[in-house]
């Protein structure tokens, strides 16, 4: 180690010591020598330029830790960026993180900047042609938006204090955008942001942006997304892999082709060729009738067996077609038009063209890292004009490893990569995670635990006596679930996160529980996940029933919430199409999927549905497992052992016992 990087970590005792800088300008200020062991690492990592993982347990303070070294760096003239998974992360680093270490180094200027994807910018040229369209002038709350649109700084979704539906109408589009021909483009918000970013010594982004990104050529800079950087920080970096493999696919909704259609229909002064957008949209239809006869998700060769093939081929063929004459036919057109109609019908034209890409890859792509599938539900999820398409197709081309291509375009164009997350490691090591990234062998590694004391905090209650849980609940288990939830939810009187792993099960416990337990009921999908959380807070007995959302990310502090409630170890769905796909990967190389893939994976979800518990150093609880196979399956020993060391009971009668010991402080 040379002497200035021996200098520089020496500043960071300096800084985050005890009686350090930092423990003078915050308030209530607790030493943590977790933080400074990682900030030391990345630090070294960025001296070094060279990779590196980091998991850091609850309450270790990471932001901080990797802040200080981009702080240090951006004294260097050098920029590093910083990819979150969350919304709330970012606006956390932007709002708090960030000014509270720029008051750490009152000498170094230090300008950050969030970057987002153009689509949650309004678009001022598309907002013009949405007053000229009467099905969008006309619509519910159009008065409002177009005073928002007159009135916004930003232009930013974020800040538009309602939803409107037809968002996506107005918002910047890659493929209308006329960037610097556009004759907005000087008061353009999304440039505008891109303009600022340019100057900013710390950039905050979010995975998928990062990862679109990275996917752009490096010769290619008019397209570059994010200024060019010396440094990159992943936080929330266990999303990495299922960003990455939605980010480096394709998609096509079943109503995609048929709203293009519509907004040409609506072209005012155009003689289009009706009759062949009438085609495109019935091929359309035909294209998907198959699909929709599915239900969930399912190989693609599920809906379309080989005695069908040849018929879906055609369609998709002439669909091609159609849509290349539709595409010719717009830029034909534009050569006859002024501004603004000519950039609009090229923009048009360019959307013709993605969405023939796109059905031409889903439909004949042969890439043997790739599969294709389809998800078809009753319940919109997106745009919903009309009855007919209450019933919406995805079709899916996704890779089935990510990590050869994060290999190609990230570790090997980036010198400086840190990845880090509460929850990165399982059974105490990177090897998993490692893996399913594609990150190089050599790669400096550090693991910390939190610095919180969860065996006088905490109680890890799994019973003993319950059944093993069935692939799918049926009336007798999901009875007994029930009633250990209720003696757990009255001995902690109430206040309790209740995590599934699936909705139906949810859904059941819910209406079996919701006419037994005293307390306030409140469950995932009935109200906005924030709602939830509010009413949760608020009601401070309250017990919330939830999947997915809440398994991370949430932090609910203090007495509200004192119990967390996990109804079976959170192994993937084994029949998803991309999980089954992966398993036959790694079976076809002679691997063991459920040692290889599936326990890493249910290990890092269970820590994550346990971190929701304790995030001060106050906060006491317990966290309950209904699920038996920990203590009677040779691998369920390894789900616990790399939990944190909280104090543990198989039996209702040792739990009682030790919940009072916890709330008394006794008997640690």
């Amino acid at each position: 180690m040379d002497r200035k990087t021996k200098t520089k970590l020496d500043q960071i005792d300096t800084l985050l010591g005890e009686g350090g800088t930092l423990s003078k300008s915050l308030e209530n200020y607790e030493f943590r020598p977790e933080q400074v062991e990682i900030c030391k690492t990345i630090l070294k990592a960025f001296e070094e330029r060279t990779p590196c993982l980091v998991e850091a347990g609850t309450g270790v303070g990471k932001s901080l830790a990797y802040l200080i070294p981009a702080v240090i760096t951006a004294s260097q003239g050098k920029r590093t960026v910083i990819s979150t998974h969350t919304i709330n992360l970012q606006t956390q680093l932007i709002q708090k993180d960030i000014p509270l270490v720029c008051k750490l180094f009152p000498s170094i200027i230090i300008k950050a900047s969030l970057m987002k994807g153009r689509g949650n910018y309004l678009c001022h040229q598309d907002m013009d042609y949405a007053r000229d369209d009467l099905f969008l002038s006309t619509s519910a709350e159009f008065e409002k938006i177009s005073k928002w649109a007159r009135t916004t700084t930003t232009g930013d979704v974020g800040d538009l204090p309602f939803s409107w539906p037809h968002w996506q109408e107005i918002a910047c589009n890659q493929d209308t955008c006329r960037a610097r021909e556009c004759h907005y483009f000087e008061k353009c918000f999304y440039f505008n942001m891109r303009k600022d970013a340019a100057t900013a010594n710390i950039i905050v982004v979010n995975h998928a942006l990062l990862l679109c990104d990275l996917e752009v050529a490096d010769e290619d800079a008019d397209n570059k997304l994010i200024p060019s950087y010396d440094a990159l920080v992943i936080d929330e970096a266990h999303h990495l892999e299922t960003v990455a493999t939605k980010t480096f696919g394709c998609e096509l909704d079943n109503a995609n082709i048929h709203f293009f259609v519509e907004r040409l229909r609506r072209l005012k002064g155009l003689d289009l060729n009706m009759e062949r957008l009438e085609a495109v949209d019935i091929l359309n239809q035909k294209l998907f009738e198959p699909f929709l006869d599915m239900k969930g998700d399912y190989f693609y060769n599920e809906a379309i067996p080989k005695d069908r093939g040849e018929v879906t081929t055609q369609t998709a063929t002439t669909l091609c077609t159609m849509l290349e004459g539709v595409e010719n036919e717009l830029l034909n057109r534009a050569k006859e038009q002024q501004t603004p109609l000519l950039e609009r019908l090229q923009g048009y034209a360019r959307v013709a063209g993605r969405l023939r890409e796109n059905l031409n890859l889903l439909i004949f792509s042969d890439s043997p890292n790739h599969i294709r599938w389809g998800e078809t539900s009753s319940h919109s999820k997106g745009r919903r004009r009309s009855a007919e398409f209450n019933q919406r197709c995805n079709l899916h081309l996704t890779p089935i490893e990510v990590s050869s291509i994060l290999k190609d375009k990230l570790w090997n164009r980036i010198a400086t990569v840190v990845l880090t997350s509460a929850t990165l490691s399982n059974s105490g090591g990177f090897e998993y995670i490692k893996s399913r990234i594609g990150a190089p062998e050599r790669i400096m590694e550090k693991l910390v635990d939190s610095p919180f004391d969860f065996k006088r905090q905490s109680l890890l209650y799994v019973p003993w006596n319950l059944p093993e849980p069935p692939k799918f609940p049926v009336n007798a288990y999901v009875l007994q679930v029930c009633d250990e939830i209720e003696r757990i939810v009255g001995l902690t009187e109430g206040r309790a996160f209740l995590l599934f792993t699936s909705w139906r099960m949810m859904n059941e416990c819910y209406e079996i529980l919701k006419d037994k337990l005293r307390y306030p009921l409140y469950k995932q999908g009935d109200q906005p996940p924030g709602k939830l959380l509010e009413d949760f807070r608020n009601s401070g007995c309250g017990c919330l029933f939830g999947v997915q959302t809440f398994w991370e990310g949430v932090d609910v502090r203090g007495d509200a919430l004192s119990c967390v409630i996990i109804d079976r170890l959170p192994f993937g769905v084994p029949d998803s199409p991309i999980n089954r796909a992966r398993v036959d990967a790694i079976i076809s190389q002679g691997g063991d999927w459920f040692k290889d893939f599936s326990i890493p994976q249910a290990q890092i979800r269970l820590k994550q549905g346990f971190g929701r518990l304790i995030r001060t150093h106050q906060d006491k609880g317990m966290v309950c497992i209904l699920d038996s196979r920990i203590h009677h399956k040779n691998y369920g020993k390894e789900f616990v052992e790399y939990l944190p060391q909280s104090r543990r009971a198989s039996k209702w009668d040792n739990a009682k016992r030790i919940w009072q010991e916890i709330l008394t402080n006794k008997g640690v």
